[in-house]
């Protein structure tokens, strides 16, 4: 049931400073309101597949039609008014596999209206009114992901090799105006190694090359390295490949890489490295504390780079990758940052700590928890930038929260 909330920014002054920690629990007090805009009852549950979607005026959360302890029930999708809350439209369909809900995991490109998204199956849902458009009913192991340019959608996904019981991380390729998926490029496969792309990276000073982060090995093997292929759309070929240090047995890089400007920060398991997209040489490589391959990396626009474990926050300079700061946290959502703040969502908390000097600025349980333990924040968070407002839910609620600067 859909419940808003009165709030006025002018009955509520937030002094970003040493006592300005909101929250309950293991972090806070209950000295300090911090309230949300809106909250939506799913009534049956939400499971922690997807950071909302934010798309003109919805908020988009995924969904389960019905409350189950062992969040295996059918997932769909419930698009709401970002600044009421209101329900506008619930989408027509539902993620019926057991375990196939849209994955947690994956990511989705929109192009025009239309939603390209995939619970193993993929699907193209116009974000307008929540109807399909289309959708390929060859279902993938995992893992699937969609990176677009423009019309042009980019798929990477998990294949099982059923001779050698393995996992190979392919991408396919197919425009919008088709759904023709073609094999893009295969990930390499021996009696020994795996190489599996996770990532396509665009770069807008190079339209003819893409860089594909990838991860090399297999579960039981010693030793999985990260690697980095450029390919080149003209010769239709790899035009560098490069491996790099090694990240420890069973830990695939899953969060996304980031390219900015020449460099290609990579996040992974015990440490974060820094590449030359040109040379593909390794310039730095920093230890953190934990598998930041799980948790989370950020870069932001006054040039910050923030890595999450799960046992600490990280500030790295992205120059030399020396630290600027750490503070304790738990893995959770992706970082998110608005106006000289990081945001996210673990250990069942929402957090944010000030950008510049770690400071922990808020640790509040969802407002549910008291009356429904289970009803905890998920990894899941989404800034509106235009409108100031975060995006997030729990296992019952829908949430939106004013940002606190």
């Amino acid at each position: 049931m859909f419940r808003f909330l009165n709030f006025s920014f002018a009955s509520i002054i937030i002094f970003l400073t040493s006592c300005s920690l909101f929250g309950i629990g293991e972090e806070g007090n209950e000295a300090n309101a911090y309230s949300p805009v809106w909250e939506y009852d799913f009534n049956v549950g939400y499971f922690s597949s997807l950071d909302p979607i934010i798309y003109k005026d919805k908020a988009i959360y995924t969904a389960l039609d019905e409350k189950r302890s062992d969040f295996m029930a059918n997932n769909t999708l419930e698009a709401f008014d970002k600044e009421t809350g209101k329900i506008i439209w619930r989408w027509n369909e539902t993620v019926d596999r057991p375990g196939d809900q849209f994955h947690f995991k994956g990511r989705y490109h929109i192009w025009n209206n239309i939603l390209h998204i995939s619970s193993g199956v993929d699907y193209a849902i116009n974000l307008d009114n929540g109807a399909t458009n289309h959708y390929l009913n060859e279902a993938k192991y995992s893992g699937q992901a969609f990176f677009g340019k423009e019309n042009k959608i980019y798929s990477t996904f998990s294949v099982i090799e059923p001779d050698l019981q393995l996992f190979r991380g392919n991408i396919m390729v197919t425009n919008t105006d088709s759904y023709d998926w073609k094999l893009f490029l295969k990930g390499f496969i021996s009696d020994s190694t795996v190489i599996g792309y996770n990532q396509v990276l665009f770069d807008e000073n190079n339209p003819n090359l893409v860089y594909l982060p990838y991860t090399e090995g297999y579960w039981g093997i010693e030793k999985v390295f990260t690697g980095i292929a450029v390919y080149d759309m003209l010769k239709e070929e790899i035009i560098l490949e490069r491996k790099y240090t090694e990240i420890g047995d069973n830990y695939p890089v899953e969060q996304l890489s980031i390219l900015h400007e020449d460099r290609i920060f990579i996040p992974t398991r015990g440490k974060t490295i820094c590449i030359d997209k040109n040379t593909g040489e390794l310039l730095w490589q920093t230890k953190v504390n934990g598998n930041a391959s799980r948790s989370g990396i950020l870069y932001t626009e006054d040039d910050g780079l923030y890595v999450n474990t799960e046992f600490y926050i990280y500030s790295l300079n992205p120059e030399n990758g020396n630290i600027n700061w750490q503070t304790d946290s738990r893995g959770g959502s992706r970082l998110q940052y608005h106006n000289g703040v990081i945001y996210y969502t673990a250990g069942a908390l929402l957090r944010a700590v000030d950008a510049t000097t770690g400071e922990k600025l808020l640790a509040i349980e969802a407002p549910s928890r008291a009356d429904d333990d289970g009803a905890y924040f998920q990894p899941v968070l989404t800034i509106d930038h235009d409108n100031d407002r975060i995006y997030t839910a729990s296992y019952t609620h829908a949430y939106c929260y004013p940002t606190l600067r």
